[in-house]
């Protein structure tokens, strides 16, 4: 029986990261694997998404100034050696930047997969990525396999950081039809819903921005917003700002925007909705908009990079952030970015959101093309392809 690690900075929040890392300790223990989960939260933090899994907790990394991290990360990787020796580790796959690095520094027997969620160009929050581009090329050079969540997450990774071919894979996240009750009210009015963390290469601002030009011309609409982050109260603020009676409960049928906050069960939220909506400058194939899919929920988008979201919606050509209108797709439309900057952006998101609601038989249609796509990101199509690399990266002789 293969033993596996699942390495993860945290698994008390409730995103997309977190999900896959909750799925994936699923479907690689179906086979007959050990799989273990460890995180850098603190002993006796709960991890959101529950199961059977062992979980190991490594205590908290301090985000201390730049020349104090190699220790931090040193310790933390001391850490990590020995929960790897004692529970006999043969593969570590680890999921985010931060726990890449712990894990190239921690040595061992173990051979190594990092598994990148989130694309680095046009991604304000991995811009250190970027900067420090050799550095993180050598670390990622450590690691027997570097598995991106899509092909085009994967082209980007290896010209960024110049990987071979034999390095470097993809295999695209997957969902399943979560079991859940519609949590909307049965009413006239018409909710969409945005679900994530307020940060900035979510670009939140710029989505309220068009949903308040739309807002005021389009009585009965709602936009939901689920999550948290650091810009949350900013992103309160803002609402206010533009004129939008903001409210805490799709059921206050008078609010505009709707700031649910944390939820367990986003798929709830999304059953009744008239579109997710994805306004994000960058994106790798986010899990949100798989069970949007699987829900049959169809996906309003900005046409971001790195391409993860155009394959997931099945776009024509390659991705254009900056486009000038709307691209329809089979389970929805790929949209410019919206830039509070640029009107001609809002507008056009404007345009696609007063479709969204008036356009019976295409809304229809995108829900059985919505169906359709999230047959290609199964769990039974992803499982074969994991266990295939699994099996590739066997314990060194």
């Amino acid at each position: 029986m293969k033993k596996i690690l699942l390495l993860i900075p945290s698994m008390a929040g409730v995103g997309g990261t977190e999900r896959m890392v909750h799925g994936l300790s699923m479907l690689l223990a179906a086979p007959g694997c050990e799989i273990h989960q460890a995180s850098f939260d603190a002993p006796g933090i709960p991890r959101h998404f529950d199961s059977a899994t062992p979980f190991h907790t490594l205590g908290p990394v301090p985000r201390l100034p730049l020349p104090l991290r190699p220790l931090v990360y040193a310790l933390s990787a001391m850490r990590l050696r020995r929960l790897k020796r004692g529970l006999g580790i043969e593969v570590t796959i680890s999921n985010l930047w931060g726990a890449d690095l712990i894990s190239a520094l921690s040595g061992g027997r173990d051979r190594k997969i990092a598994l990148c969620h989130i694309n680095v160009i046009g991604n304000a929050s991995n811009r250190l990525m970027v900067k420090l581009r050799p550095f993180v090329a050598a670390v990622y050079h450590r690691f027997e396999r570097v598995v991106a969540v899509s092909e085009s997450l994967a082209e980007e990774l290896k010209a960024l950081y110049r990987l071979p071919s034999s390095r470097i894979t993809h295999i695209d996240n997957f969902v399943d039809r979560p079991e859940a009750v519609s949590r909307l009210p049965k009413d006239c009015v018409r909710r969409f819903v945005w679900c994530g963390r307020f940060s900035p290469e979510k670009n939140v601002d710029g989505l309220l921005h068009a949903w308040a030009a739309f807002a005021k011309q389009r009585p009965g609409v709602q936009l939901v917003l689920l999550g948290e982050g650091p810009l949350q109260a900013d992103m309160r603020s803002l609402a206010g700002a533009l004129s939008l009676r903001a409210g805490i409960d799709p059921s206050d049928i008078g609010a505009q925007v709707v700031f649910a906050g944390k939820v367990s069960d986003p798929a709830s939220f999304m059953l009744g909705a008239r579109a997710l909506l994805l306004s994000s400058h960058a994106e790798g194939l986010p899990m949100v908009l798989l069970e949007a899919l699987s829900l049959g929920l169809p996906v309003l988008a900005a046409d971001c990079q790195a391409g993860g979201v155009r394959r997931a919606l099945q776009g024509h050509g390659t991705c254009c952030p900056e486009r000038a209108d709307a691209e329809f797709t089979v389970a929805g439309a790929l949209l410019p970015v919206p830039l509070p900057a640029v009107p001609a952006t809002l507008a056009v998101w404007g345009n696609i959101l007063q479709h969204a609601c008036e356009d019976e038989p295409q809304w229809v249609n995108w829900q059985r093309g919505s169906l359709d796509r999230a047959s290609q990101f199964s769990s039974a199509a992803a499982r074969e392809k994991w266990l295939n690399l699994i099996e590739f990266t066997g314990p060194h002789a």
